[in-house]
Parts: structure tokens; sequence; C-alpha cells
């Protein structure tokens, strides 16, 4: 093994000692023992002050060791040149390396919303109540205006729109309820999944017909999942309130029959 070599591997061990867990467990242990101090002065039975008073020094013990140790691979680093002052270009390549980007959940709610809108636009973020934003898109959804609609929901940001589903599911299953004349089922997903599909593409063009009807047989069948990718939680977000629409609308038209 070339000196580099050993080098490395003496670094990464010295870097795996684990002094930084062993400070945490002694802190932990100080605070147990004031617990039980605490709780000592009201009980003459022995509750383990003695042992913890132990551990602690065998814990301290360890401490010492594992900094000799650290100090004692140093040394010997520094003795065949590859201590300290080598560090650094030995370090240069992990410097270079190319990094994963981070990823901006509002910026990727903005561009997510816009595609699934098939509309382009900057989010303009609104700090709003979720039954607020729910209240507002059921009216964008009402008056067919998918340019508020797209608005509202992309403005509204990660944080408020994920809560979106838990707000619209119970009024789709009560709305589709209305509309059977009875609960629905699993069986009913797919002739409800036709009759909301143009409304509520008219609001989310990019919705196919098995992510509606995914969404539906979560809300209908009280959480049992359909085929709808179930980490898409723009698109879950989106068709919440446009499909309470889409119910209400048929819940009318049935009543003006």
């Amino acid at each position: 093994m070339d000196v580099a070599a050993l080098a490395a591997r003496l670094k990464a061990l010295a870097a795996d000692l684990p002094l930084p867990a062993l400070d945490t467990a002694d802190q932990c242990l100080e605070a147990a023992q004031a617990e039980l101090k605490e709780a000592s002065r009201e009980s003459n039975a022995e509750i383990g002050l003695r042992k913890l008073g132990a551990a602690r020094e065998r814990l301290d013990s360890a401490r010492v060791r594992l900094t000799e140790a650290a100090a004692a691979i140093d040394d010997y680093l520094d003795g065949i040149g590859a201590g300290a002052a080598a560090a650094p270009t030995a370090a240069a390549p992990k410097a270079n390396a190319v990094q994963p980007p981070q990823v901006d959940p509002r910026r990727w709610w903005t561009d997510r919303v816009n595609e699934l809108c098939d509309r382009t636009g900057a989010a303009d973020p609104q700090q709003v109540p979720p039954t607020r934003l729910f209240n507002e898109l059921l009216k964008a959804a009402g008056d067919g205006n998918a340019e508020a609609y797209c608005k509202r929901l992309r403005d509204a940001g990660p944080r408020t729109g994920v809560k979106l589903p838990g707000l619209a599911w119970p009024l789709v299953r009560t709305l589709a309820a209305e509309h059977l004349g009875r609960t629905p089922t699993a069986r009913d997903v797919p002739g409800l999944r036709d009759q909301c599909a143009d409304k509520v593409r008219s609001l989310v063009p990019k919705a196919e017909p098995d992510h509606i009807g995914a969404a539906l047989a979560s809300a209908c069948t009280l959480g049992r999942k359909g085929t709808d990718d179930e980490n898409d939680a723009a698109r879950t977000a989106a068709m919440g309130p446009a499909l309470v629409a889409a119910l209400h609308r048929l819940s009318k038209s049935e009543r003006r029959a």
C-alpha cells in the first residue's frame, strides 16, 4: 500500500472515531443522573445512581482513550508527510465534485401547476388559509375561469396546496352519493370519471382520465388507491376542487331535470 492510500485510510478511520457520539451520550447520562438525584430524595431505595455514575466514569475513560488515539493518528500522519498541511491537496477532488442541485419546493410547485393547467406565469406567493383557497378555487371552477383557477393554485404554493385533498375528498364523496342515490363504490368510479372528465380537464388539461379515476377512487372508496402517481401532490391538489365543481354541476343538472 502506498503512502497516499495509507494516509487516506487513516484519515477516514480518525474521522469515524465516535467522539461526538460519546459527548452526546454523556449529556444524556448527566441529565438522567440529575433526575435520579431528584427522585432519590423521596425514596430510600437504590435507584441506579451508583451504576449511572460508574457508567459516566467509563464513558469519560473511553473518551480520553479515543482522544489519545486520534492524536496518535495525527502524529503518525505528520511523520509520513501526510498531516494537516497536505490535507487540502487530498481534499481538492471533492471540492470539484458536482453536487446535485437542491430542489426548491415552491419553484417545483409553480412549474408543475403551470404544466398541469397548460399555462405559464410566475407565482405571486400568497399566504392564505386552506379553506379560503379551497373556496376561491371552487368559485373559479364554478365560473369556468381556468386562468384564475391556475393562478390561485400556483400562488398558494405547496404548503397550503397539499391540504386541498383533505377538504375536497369528503365533498366529492358526498356529491357522488347524492348523484348516485347511494354510497359510491369502486364500481361507480368509471362512470363518475366519464361524467366529470370534461369539466375537470377544462380546468386542468393535463389531468388524464386515469388520473381523474384514481382521484375519484381515493375519495369515494375511503382512501383505496387508484392508478395515479401517489407522489404527484400538485396533480392531486389540482383535481380536488375541479372534481367538486364537476359533481356539483351534475347534481344541479339532475335537480333541474
